[in-house]
C-alpha cells in the first residue's frame, strides 16, 4: 500500500486509518456519529483506489466478467419483484419503478458507501412490508403515494439516527449460528425459485411438454455450464490465461450460448422470454387517464392529503427502518466474515447513513420501492472477485481466499447497466427465462459456499466417522453434540421458511402479515 495509506490493523483484522484509540468497526465509541467518522477515517484514504483498482491489469478480466455476470443476476430479480409489486399495489409500482430503484440507488450506494462489494436490490421481506403499507394506505382511505413519501421521509429520519447514535454496533451480537441459517435462507430462496418455475411447466400444464422439456433443458445446461467452467482454471485443458479466461467468464459464456441454443430452436418451441417495457414513464394511471409525475407530491396527487396522515406514517416507518436495519446489516456481517479475507475493513454506520441520508429520500421524492442489500446478489459479488487458491488443510482440501478485488467500479458499472436496461428492451427479449432460472439457481447453490451450517448438514451423508473432514469443531467436539447442534439450527432454518409461507399463503392481519414476512 501507498504511504498515503499507512495503516494499523485492529484486532478484528480489518485495516484501520485512525492511530487514536482502535475501535473495531462494531463497538460503541460513546460518541455522536462516532462510528460514523470512524468508518470515514478507515475507508477515505482507500476511496481513490476503490475506483482504479478495478482496471489494474491483473484485475481487470475479473472485474469485467463480475459486472457482465452480476448485471444479469440483479437485472432478473428486479423485473420478478416489480411485477410482483405491480400486482400487490394495484398498479402503484411496476417493474420500471423497481429497475429505477434498483439503478439509482445502486449507483448512489457504490459512491458513497463504506462497504462498496455489497449489491442493493429488492428482497422478499421488503416487498412484503411495502404490501403491508399500501394495505394501511387503503385502510385508512388515503392516497398510497403521499402516504409512501412520508412513510419513506420518517425511515430515513430513524435510519440516520440509528447510524449518528451506533447502533449498528448492536450487530456484533450476531452469531455464527444465526449468520448460517440468514445466509442460508435466501440462498434456498434463490434455489427453490430457480427451479420451482421449471417444474411448475410440467405440472400445471402451462405449455407443450416439448416446450416445458427444452426450458428444462436450457436450466440444466445454464447451470451445469456455468459450474463446470467456473473450476475449469483447476483443469489440465487449454493454456492458463485461456484457462482463467473461461472460469472468469463461467456465467456469462453460459448465458450467451444457452440464448443461443434457444434462438435457434425457438422456432419449434413456446419458450418464455425475458420482457421488459420501453415506456419510460409512472405506471400509476390517475383518474384523468394521464400519468402520474415523476416527483411525488407529499400533500397529495388528486386530493388533499390529510396532515394526521403524516404522523400516522410514523409507524409503518418504524417498521421498515427495523427491516432496513436488519436486512443491511446482516448481509454486511456475511459479506465482511473474516473468511473472505477482505483487507479495506467494513463501514457499516457508514453504509446506513448512506441509505438514510440519500437513497431513501431519493425514492420517497420519485415514488419508487426500496432496495437495501440483497444477500445472494452481495455474496456472489464477492465471489465474483475472489481469486480462490487450493490448499491442503487438516480438515482436507479446501478451497480458500487469496486475494478479492475490492473496489467501487464493478458495483456502480452493474447498476448503471441495470438503467441502461430501459433502453435495451430489444436486446433483452432474447433472454430466455429458463436460462435466467439457471443463473438463480447456480447463484444460490454457489452463495453456499463456506456455509457451516450446509457443511455440517453434509455431514449427515457420510456414514463411517472415519471419512468425515477433519474441521476443527470435529476434532475438539463429540460427533453427537456436532450432529444435535446441526439439527437445532436446521429446525430453526426450517421453521423460519415454514413461517413464511404460511403467512405467504395464508390471509393474516396487516400488522402480524408484515412483522412475520419481515
Amino acid at each position: 500500500m501507498s504511504e498515503a495509506e499507512a495503516v494499523i490493523r485492529n484486532q478484528s483484522g480489518y485495516i484501520n486509518h485512525t492511530a487514536k484509540k482502535d475501535y473495531g468497526p462494531l463497538e460503541f465509541t460513546g460518541r455522536i456519529a462516532g462510528g460514523l467518522r470512524l468508518d470515514l477515517r478507515r475507508r477515505l484514504p482507500l476511496y481513490a483506489s476503490d475506483w482504479t483498482d478495478a482496471f489494474k491489469p491483473e484485475n481487470f478480466q475479473k472485474s469485467l466478467s463480475s459486472i457482465l455476470y452480476l448485471f444479469i443476476a440483479a437485472l432478473a430479480p428486479a423485473i420478478t419483484f416489480g411485477s410482483r409489486f405491480l400486482d400487490g399495489t394495484n398498479g402503484q409500482f411496476g417493474v420500471l419503478e423497481m429497475i429505477m430503484s434498483t439503478a439509482v440507488s445502486g449507483v448512489i450506494f457504490s459512491t458513497f458507501a463504506g462497504q462498496p462489494l455489497s449489491i442493493l436490490g429488492a428482497t422478499g421481506p421488503f416487498l412484503a412490508y411495502t404490501l403491508v403499507v399500501y394495505d394501511m394506505a387503503v385502510g385508512a382511505d388515503v392516497e398510497f403515494m403521499p402516504f409512501y413519501f412520508w412513510v419513506c421521509m420518517w425511515c430515513s429520519l430513524f435510519t440516520i439516527l440509528v447510524a449518528v447514535f451506533d447502533l449498528c454496533a448492536l450487530m456484533k451480537h450476531v452469531t455464527m449460528f444465526s449468520e448460517d441459517i440468514f445466509a442460508g435462507l435466501i440462498s434456498l430462496i434463490f434455489i427453490i425459485d430457480g427451479v420451482r418455475p421449471i417444474i411448475e411447466n410440467f405440472s400445471e400444464n402451462k405449455m407443450s411438454l416439448t416446450s416445458a422439456m427444452f426450458e428444462a433443458l436450457l436450466f440444466m445446461y445454464t447451470f451445469g455450464l456455468a459450474t463446470y467452467l467456473s473450476h475449469f482454471r483447476r483443469t489440465p485443458w487449454l493454456l492458463r490465461p485461456i484457462r482463467n479466461l473461461m472460469a472468469n467468464f463461467a456465467v456469462t459464456i453460459s448465458l450467451v450460448t444457452a440464448s443461443a441454443l434457444a434462438a435457434i430452436y425457438s422456432s419449434d418451441t413456446n419458450l418464455r422470454m425475458l420482457s421488459v417495457d420501453a415506456d419510460f414513464s409512472p405506471n400509476l394511471v390517475l383518474s384523468d387517464g394521464s400519468k402520474r409525475p415523476w416527483v411525488v407530491n407529499p400533500m397529495g396527487i388528486e386530493r388533499d392529503f390529510p396532515a394526521w396522515a403524516i404522523a400516522y406514517a410514523i409507524l409503518p416507518a418504524i417498521g421498515f427502518a427495523v427491516l432496513g436495519y436488519l436486512d443491511q446489516n446482516l448481509t454486511s456481517v456475511i459479506v465482511n466474515r473474516p473468511s473472505n479475507n477482505l483487507q479495506k475493513g467494513p463501514g457499516y454506520h457508514l453504509d446506513l447513513f448512506v441509505r438514510g441520508a440519500l437513497t431513501l429520500p431519493v425514492c420517497a421524492v420519485l415514488g419508487l420501492p426500496l432496495s437495501v442489500a440483497s444477500t445472494v446478489p452481495s455474496i456472489t459479488h464477492v465471489i465474483s472477485l475472489t481469486t480462490y487458491e487450493v490448499k491442503q488443510l487438516p480438515e482436507g482440501e479446501r478451497k480458500v481466499p487469496s486475494k478479492v478485488v475490492e473496489q467501487r467500479a464493478t458495483n456502480f458499472l452493474i447498476h448503471v447497466l441495470i438503467g441502461c436496461a430501459l433502453f435495451l428492451a430489444p436486446a433483452l427479449k432474447f433472454l430466455p427465462r429458463a436460462v435466467l432460472q439457471g443463473v438463480f439457481f447456480y447463484m444460490g447453490i454457489a452463495s453456499l459456499t463456506g456455509n457451516n451450517l450446509f457443511d455440517r448438514l453434509f455431514l449427515w451423508l457420510i456414514w463411517d466417522p472415519a471419512k468425515y473432514p477433519q474441521y476443527h469443531y470435529i476434532q475438539k467436539l463429540p460427533i453427537r453434540r456436532v450432529h444435535l447442534y446441526t439439527l437445532v439450527q436446521a429446525g430453526g432454518l426450517w421453521k423460519i421458511d415454514w413461517g413464511c409461507n404460511y403467512c405467504s399463503e395464508r390471509p393474516q392481519p396487516t400488522a402480524y402479515r408484515g412483522l412475520v414476512r419481515a
